[in-house]
């Protein structure tokens, strides 16, 4: 992996004089301000509406094509009394949007049903699920699916079900024959931000219901905007533009007046700050594993729970638990055979073995993550899940498309997708996928790092300006900072299975995550230099991000 710096260093910068004047204005360290610089912050306008969002930088929902159409349907419904599904899907992504759009249709007084399918149905809505819905259904909501739920839309016109298919999946077909298709992605899209998630989409139909309503947004905004950042964030979706608003609010109601369920959850877990790496690492996982493992639908009774019990929690936390040893079993067993018969040599790196459904998303972002190359994880069930890897162009989803003919099903994103497979075929796609991958962009992991800082020298004071330019996540990254070789005496390994690494120079501790294997290295290297970035809610200590011995 290469390590390079943004553009050029902030002293050698052709517009220091701006980004300093910009810093100054705003109270910034300059050296934060380069770093918003170079990811698109670059005069006052952005600078204010990037620091201080308000409600009102949401933009009007009706701009999103079909919005009118759904909103009169569901308005319709409501009068009527008539029953209507949420059908969600099995991630954080769906389970926050289905929690989100459900307690807003609930304040609405409508007669409002959620499902979301375990795994082993599949994703998204599919006809079984459709043909097994009460006769009373009137009208069917989806949120984070139904953009290719083509089959599906056909056994609802027989029913005589409406559908309305909110979405923010990639559209790799014709759009799905429904009464209103909400999507950012479309083709004919008129909205001004693509990047919304699923939860995301649905807050967007909550504010055109208070709109189209005519009730002040703003008293009910927050509660909302707090389960879309759950998604936003959960679901690595780019935090700029509408979902920096979003996840903005969103934290600053998880930090101050968290909803009940989120407020025993973070106290069960002895949570005192949320940013978005506590979402990422620990409350998003927590959820995610009732889809990956357990019943997805149970993690919505939860949220939408306005007293939940220890009980139910705990066991949320269980499955978690749960979850990440089977996930660390499989995937040891998996990297073992990548080295003894060297696959990390290929284009792609193509598994098939007896993997938990729940868990392949997770073991391929594993294998990406070590050996540097995309991943498709298939399981004996022909159900695989696909990872690029980041910092390159390489895109997943062209690979697999190219090699569709093997694939009973597919579907996703630049940097990750599904599909499904007879196993049959696996010899043959695995050698397709060598030969598509060819065509794709080369697979050289670039991290760019902002400035060089020696760790021991890092000044205390920078731990407050960084707290004020969260959210950080996909897009807008925490700033990495650069620390030449040095001499490390104080190390140690730390976790069940010392898989974490934690080291101390000059009074600053540092920790690195899963590089506990990093040790032998360290204990025979005269000199090592690695990036980090410090740890905003301790306010004290660092992450190392990624380390290696000096050349």
């Amino acid at each position: 992996m290469e390590w390079t710096p943004f553009d050029s260093p902030l002293e050698e910068h052709p517009d220091r004089a701006h980004i300093t004047y910009l810093a100054r204005s705003f109270c910034i360290e300059p050296v934060f301000m380069h770093h918003l610089y170079v990811h698109g912050i670059k005069d006052e306008e952005d600078l204010s509406l990037f620091l201080f969002p308000s409600l009102n930088d949401l933009h009007d929902p009706f701009l999103l094509n079909d919005m009118k159409k759904a909103i009169y349907r569901i308005a319709r419904a409501i009068k009527q009394k008539e029953n209507i599904l949420i059908f969600g899907d099995y991630d954080v992504d769906g389970i926050s949007s289905s929690t989100l759009l459900y307690q807003a249709l609930k304040m609405f007084k409508a007669n409002v049903y959620f499902r979301l399918p375990i795994r082993s149905e599949g994703y998204g809505l599919s006809p079984m699920a459709v043909d097994k819905l009460p006769d009373d259904i009137a009208l069917i909501i989806t949120v984070d699916n139904g953009s290719s739920a083509h089959p599906a839309l056909e056994v609802a016109k027989r029913k005589g079900i409406d559908v309305i298919v909110t979405d923010h999946h990639d559209i790799l077909g014709a759009h799905p024959k429904c009464l209103a298709f909400i999507n950012p992605k479309r083709s004919d899209n008129t909205y001004p931000f693509t990047g919304l998630a699923g939860a995301g989409v649905a807050l967007k139909v909550v504010q055109a219901l208070f709109m189209a309503a005519k009730i002040d947004w703003a008293p009910y905004a927050h509660q909302f905007l707090e389960l879309a950042t759950l998604g936003t964030i959960a679901d690595l979706m780019p935090l700029k533009g509408e979902n920096r608003v979003i996840c903005w609010f969103g934290l600053k109601k998880m930090n101050t007046d968290p909803q009940p369920v989120l407020k025993k959850l973070f106290k069960m877990l002895k949570i005192n700050y949320v940013d978005s790496s506590t979402i990422g690492f620990q409350i998003g996982p927590i959820f995610n594993s009732c889809g990956r493992i357990d019943d997805p639908n149970k993690a919505v009774r939860t949220l939408i729970n306005p007293c939940p019990t220890d009980q139910e929690l705990y066991q949320l936390i269980k499955l978690n638990k749960k979850r990440q040893e089977m996930t660390k079993v499989q995937f040891n067993r998996v990297a073992k055979k990548i080295v003894e018969n060297e696959w990390y040599k290929q284009k792609v790196i193509v598994v098939n073995d007896d993997f938990d459904n729940g868990i392949i998303g997770i073991i391929a972002a594993r294998i990406t993550s070590t050996f540097k190359r995309p991943a498709i994880v298939i399981s004996k069930t022909g159900t695989g899940s696909a990872r690029s890897v980041n910092g390159t162009d390489f895109s997943i989803i062209n690979v697999i498309q190219k090699c569709s003919g093997h694939l009973t099903k597919y579907g996703g994103h630049k940097a990750a997708a599904g599909l499904s497979m007879d196993l049959k075929q696996f010899n043959e796609f695995n050698l397709a996928i060598q030969r598509a991958a060819v065509e794709e962009a080369p697979i050289r992991p670039k991290v760019n790092y902002i400035g060089k800082v020696p760790l021991h020298q890092f000044p205390i004071h920078l731990f407050d300006d960084l707290v004020a330019l969260e959210p950080f996540g996909m897009a807008f990254p925490k700033p990495l900072f650069y620390s030449s070789p040095i001499v490390i005496r104080q190390y140690q390994t730390f976790g069940k299975n010392n898989e974490h690494l934690k080291i101390n120079v000059k009074r600053k501790e540092a920790n690195a995550f899963f590089k506990g294997s990093f040790l032998p290295q360290l204990q025979r290297a005269p000199l090592t230099e690695f990036l980090y970035t410090p740890n905003c809610i301790k306010k004290k200590d660092f992450l190392i991000h990624d380390l290696r011995n000096a050349k």
